[in-house]
């Protein structure tokens, strides 16, 4: 079939491309139509055009530049183009809807949604030792999040932040209004002291709770005074 295309296209005719089917009948004694070899009709049209009898030709390596060992056969393929495209798959984001539980971004190009980054994703990062860029795909760009630890106890659900009484300040020309300092107190410890800020995903403080939910505690212990 191969080489019936090759042979149509080259010289300008419609052909038969049907698979084990001749197209040329040679006429024989009476009223009688013979068949010719399918070999015979195409190896005519390939040789006319300065092509191998059978189709076969001689192909060299890409890679090493030498000439291959056996004779390849060759020829246009019929196919049809698919459906999908491109243009009606490609997606980008910066920044746009989060899931409300997790804070992380969505999924799925009709949400509107990112592209999702996922554990194969996050391995070959690992792998080609990108740490830094994965820091900023699952954390910064993601659901980046400060919470407030107890260091004494190192509970991240107990912690609360207490909204202090709004005084009258008096405001300067060219300077931003005064801010109260920020006072945090744990629950469990009934102290306010020794409590530290630290960036985390989102999803870790969710984690926290769904464990809590069941009964299991998750301490966290910090080193350097915001570490964790």
């Amino acid at each position: 079939m191969a080489a019936k295309l090759v042979g149509g296209c080259l010289h300008g005719k419609f052909i038969d491309a049907t698979p084990f089917a001749s197209s040329d009948k040679k006429a024989n004694s009476g009223n009688e139509y013979k068949s010719s070899s399918l070999v015979d009709e195409l190896g005519s049209m390939l040789t006319d055009c300065g092509f191998n009898y059978h189709g076969l030709e001689v192909l060299y390596s890409g890679v090493y530049g030498t000439e291959l060992t056996c004779e390849i056969f060759i020829g246009p393929v019929y196919y049809q183009r698919l459906r999908h495209m491109v243009s009606d798959k490609y997606q980008v984001r910066s920044t746009g809807t989060v899931d409300q539980v997790t804070r992380q971004p969505i999924k799925g190009r009709k949400r509107g949604g990112g592209i999702r980054f996922g554990e194969m994703e996050r391995d070959s990062l690992l792998a080609h030792g990108a740490a830094y860029l994965l820091h900023d795909r699952l954390h910064t760009s993601s659901d980046h999040h400060f919470a407030d630890v107890c260091s004494l106890c190192g509970s991240i659900l107990t912690t609360t932040l207490i909204q202090p009484q709004k005084r009258a300040v008096r405001e300067i020309g060219g300077l931003p209004p005064g801010r109260s300092p920020k006072k945090v107190f744990c629950n469990a410890c009934e102290t306010s002291k020794g409590m530290e800020t630290v960036a985390m995903p989102y999803v870790f403080r969710f984690l926290a709770a769904e464990l809590a939910a069941m009964n299991i505690k998750m301490t966290l212990e910090l080193s350097n005074g915001a570490g964790a």
